[in-house]
């Protein structure tokens, strides 16, 4: 099995997350994700608390562990070098855990772990009814998906230190290790259990203190090793909304003041301290001779530090002859709302590489720069796609009112339809009914469509809230049919859509429509729809069905 305990990263979004849909519009193979617990708070989980060298893994037995496709029960034999917590009597002792088998894939992923032969852990355990056998501490993994196991630097015995202090030595001599893969694992370990909510990211976790970690990996910025250098400036800048590209549209939902539904807020006012410790590092490292990756890493890495000296850097390399270096300060010029930044986006939207028109995109929305909106109409008509979505992201992150101009000149866009037509219609939707009804009945959404509410789902609600408001005399003389249909001919993706619908005709009287519709549910619908429909009967009238 691999050195890593099970190298899958937890997604860093919000203390409850909906895996494996973040950036899906399809909910079906979600599942929550509890938060991830500070170290004091795994101490008191935990019956024991060990260091240990693994010596072998087995197939493992205990009604414990339920079956979950992709994943096996393990045994894995440990020689204890320190007991940290709880009593031990013998040397050698057994942890049993889930673990992957045989690569198959699975919709839901327990905590597991992985145990490389001769490599030392500190472990958190549970006791089991059998003497010198111990189990993982819970069945489910959470955010910070690794917990529970943390790999450890040598097979020496621990001093009589707070666990925090023993994890901190560990990884800190991990930090000195001449193997790539170990000093990459301590440093993201570092960073993640120093991720306060101040600071960002989704552990919110204060094991360490933040300073403390960035003076650690600092120097590691320089490594001639590029995945270490990575990995210490991702540490360095973990605060930067702009180093991670999944980020783009949470981001945007967050500091944009138009509505991108069903992606979750960021905090606005994270400090990027890193960056305001270490700016002039990452200059360094951006001006140095690292490969282009690296260098456009760090100057991402110093979103929203708010240091004002770093804008004359920002000037120099929007020159750049490296494409990924101009887009890169294109984006971080976001953060510099001045006459300058706005001449520089309008001469770079015309740049001939594609990832640097790009940048432009991503930066009139993050500095949600009005007056640059004539910018992403002209970049809605870009020949790269990539482009073109970034610009209907970001024109949808600026409130419709502002937009609106730019949003009508689109609307036949068959790419952004949906958004656009979605955008317009949330405060007035009378002049788009037909619109919305197209987009419900054909499942309209973008290509390269950035998440959160599938628009089409935003279409019906948008419409029904509508009909909802209308007179009931309307509703009689078949004016809103169209919308009706539209509406009943969806493929629902809950119950509650079409139990409210149904409600909505019995409130009114249309009970030959409730009717139809009630029994078009039955072979439109996968799942079953009566129990509901008869709920809304009871609640209405007293019985199951209405006479």
């Amino acid at each position: 099995m691999s050195g890593k305990i099970d190298g899958k990263l937890g997604t860093t979004m919000s203390l409850l997350v909906i895996l494996l849909s973040f950036i899906s519009s399809d909910p079906s193979f979600a599942y929550m994700v509890g938060p991830a617990l500070r170290l004091d708070q795994i101490v008191q989980e935990s019956d024991v608390i060990f260091k240990a060298k693994a010596i072998s893994s087995i197939p493992g037995e205990d009604k414990w562990f339920k079956k979950h496709r992709g994943f096996d029960t393990y045994a894995t034999q440990m020689q204890v070098v320190s007991v940290i917590k709880g009593d031990i009597p013998t040397r050698k002792v057994i942890f049993q855990h889930y673990g992957p088998a045989n690569n198959l894939g699975s919709e839901f992923s327990p905590q597991s772990y992985e145990f490389q032969v001769g490599q030392s852990y500190i472990v958190f355990a549970k006791k089991t009814d059998q003497q010198s056998v111990f189990r993982q501490l819970w069945e489910n993994h959470r955010i910070k998906y690794d917990q529970g196991v943390i790999i450890a630097a040598d097979d020496r015995p621990v001093e009589d230190q707070s666990i925090k202090e023993i994890v901190w030595t560990e990884l800190n001599k991990l930090l000195l290790s001449s193997n790539p893969e170990d000093v990459i694992y301590a440093i993201r370990q570092l960073n993640e259990m120093s991720e306060t909510s101040e600071i960002g990211g989704g552990f919110a976790l204060d094991d360490f203190d933040r300073n403390r970690v960035l003076d650690a990996v600092s120097s590691l910025m320089f490594r001639k090793e590029n995945e270490i250098a990575i990995a210490a400036i991702k540490a360095i800048g973990a605060a930067s909304p702009y180093i991670y590209r999944y980020n783009e549209s949470f981001w945007l939902a967050t500091i944009g003041s138009g509505n991108i539904p069903g992606l979750s807020k960021r905090n606005a006012n994270v400090k990027n301290i890193g960056a305001q410790r270490y700016w002039r590092h990452l200059v360094s490292v951006a001006d140095g001779n690292a490969v282009t990756q690296v260098r456009s890493l760090a100057i991402l890495s110093l979103g929203r530090s708010g240091e004002t000296k770093i804008f004359d850097h920002v000037v120099r390399w929007v020159n750049d002859p490296e494409p990924l270096i101009r887009q890169a300060a294109v984006i971080l010029l976001s953060d510099f709302p001045c006459k300058e930044t706005s001449q520089i986006l309008t001469d770079r939207s015309e740049d001939k590489e594609s990832e640097v028109r790009l940048g432009v995109a991503h930066a009139v929305g993050y500095g949600q720069f009005d007056a640059l909106l004539p910018l992403l109409d002209k970049l809605l008509q870009d020949e790269d796609v990539n482009v073109r979505t970034a610009a209907a992201l970001s024109l949808v992150s600026f409130a419709p009112s502002k937009a609106e101009n730019v949003l009508k000149a689109n609307i036949d866009n068959q790419d952004f339809r949906s958004v656009f037509v979605n955008a317009l219609a949330e405060k007035n939707p009378e002049p788009y009914l037909g619109d919305l009804a197209e987009i419900i009945e054909k499942r309209l959404e973008p290509r390269n469509f950035w998440g959160g509410q599938a628009p089409y789902t935003l279409s019906w609600h948008i419409l029904f809230t509508y009909i909802q408001g209308q007179d009931a005399d309307l509703l009689k003389t078949g004016k809103l049919d169209r919308s009706l249909d539209a509406l009943e001919k969806t493929k629902f993706w809950g119950s509650s859509e079409p139990r409210d619908l149904y409600a909505f005709y019995i409130k009114h009287k249309m009970i030959e429509r409730a009717q139809k519709f009630r029994e078009t549910c039955k072979t439109t619908i996968s799942f079953d729809m009566e129990r509901y429909f008869s709920a809304v009967d009871m609640e209405y009238y007293g019985i199951d069905t209405p006479k």
